[in-house]
């Protein structure tokens, strides 16, 4: 009896990537055979994973890459600047999940809400597929607000011209309008049969009812283990006596090193240890103190258990970490969905929330608070870990090998 199939096409960031991979796992796991689909460097994460792997054509043009700053594809342009490139880049993802449905032939499809081209074309080839969200969507919006650069007209409601431009979407790779009601139309993007909210279940934005295709899981937290030399942590080591605080700004590059910089002066010399990670590409450009260590990229998961608080710029990814091994938080936002995740954290309970620019005596203070406070302390203590009535890991494969016609329970 052959192996259910399932055709896995992420998004390659890592803050897209890696919050699915527990589930990815979890298929093989329970006997299926998965296929990375994605660009050719993510064929070292492939082989980590034990997944097959089949990298976008070199012609295709797919080459978003978020760690640079002149690497990011033209998202945030806007249609002004070139309303065609969006459509072409839908189309290539397109073409490519063609091909990769034909020559590995799966029984699902597992794709990143964010590659659009993906799900339109398992759709367009009558493959099941599944997707997944791994940021904080906003569950109150009419429409799908991430997009919004790219839709918003003066003077048209946003239901009518978010509506026009994803049927243009559509119309670029050859489907017809959308046939689902415009009361899902914040959920376009995603799969009308199974979608995963990944990410912490608590933090929330907007209080509509879930459709009834959409699960909020719990997943563990997973990070790809850094390649290079100077992995190691063994620097790390400090009293016994002193706390330890991890700094990070954004795995995708943005505008946002000030966050390190002013951590570093506000706890310089103080009797915390900082640890910060720069994973994007940013230069620092300031003396350390003598009680920090300034990383590059670094798994989260190997540093986050052995810290006491986080101060960030709100990534979705990290303070989901945070959630999960119960640090409490200093929340900076910069950008993205960074002001959801801040203002969900606040609502929690769960730390602080910094307005920007961060300032180096109010980041001091807010860790001194955080450290002190007991009551936060058992509120994290209550959301740390796998929360119950939430899918786990095993879980969401078993769902997804179900929705392919094999039974994964």
């Amino acid at each position: 009896m052959r192996r259910p199939r399932v055709l896995w096409i992420p998004y390659a960031q890592r803050g897209s990537l890696y919050p699915v991979v527990p589930a990815v796992r979890a298929l093989g796991a329970l006997g299926a055979e998965t296929m990375l689909l994605g660009l050719p460097r993510l064929a070292d994460l492939a082989a980590d994973l034990g997944t097959g792997f089949m990298p976008y054509e070199a012609e295709s043009g797919i080459s978003y890459d978020w760690s640079r700053p002149d690497g990011r594809d033209r998202h945030g342009l806007g249609p002004d600047n070139g309303a065609d490139w969006f459509h072409d880049r839908v189309a290539a993802e397109y073409a490519q999940a063609e091909r990769a449905v034909r020559d590995f032939r799966p029984d699902v499809v597992l794709t990143d809400s964010f590659v659009i081209g993906a799900g339109l074309a398992a759709e367009g080839l009558g493959v099941p597929w599944a997707s997944y969200v791994h940021y904080l969507f906003d569950e109150g919006a009419e429409t799908d607000d991430m997009h919004r650069v790219w839709w918003e007209r003066p003077g048209t409601p946003a239901l009518d011209a978010y509506c026009a431009w994803w049927d243009g979407v559509r119309a670029a790779v050859g489907l017809g309008p959308e046939p689902r009601d415009r009361a899902e139309a914040p959920w376009f993007r995603m799969s009308p049969r199974l979608t995963f909210l990944l990410g912490h279940p608590g933090l929330r934005r907007g209080d509509r009812a879930l459709p009834g295709f959409v699960t909020r899981t719990s997943l563990p937290p997973w990070d790809e283990a850094p390649r290079d030399a100077d992995g190691g942590t063994g620097s790390l080591a400090v009293p016994a006596d002193r706390r330890r605080v991890l700094v990070a700004n954004s795995s995708a590059w943005q505008d946002d090193i000030a966050l390190v910089s002013a951590a570093l002066e506000g706890l310089a010399d103080t009797d915390v240890e900082i640890v910060a990670t720069v994973s994007a590409d940013h230069r620092l450009g300031m003396p350390l103190p003598a009680n920090a260590t300034v990383l590059g990229y670094h798994p989260h998961t190997r540093l986050v258990p052995a810290v006491d608080a986080v101060i960030t710029t709100s990534g979705y990814g990290i303070v989901s970490k945070a959630l999960w091994f119960g640090k409490p938080l200093v929340t900076v936002s910069h950008a993205r969905d960074q002001h959801y995740v801040a203002q969900a954290v606040r609502r929690q309970g769960c730390g602080i929330a910094l307005d920007w620019p961060p300032r180096p005596e109010a980041l001091a203070r807010a860790v001194r608070e955080v450290l002190a406070d007991t009551a936060l302390h058992e509120r994290l203590r209550r959301l740390s870990g796998p929360l119950a009535g939430h899918p786990s890991a095993k879980d969401v494969a078993a769902d997804l090998l179900s929705l392919a016609g094999g039974d994964g329970r």
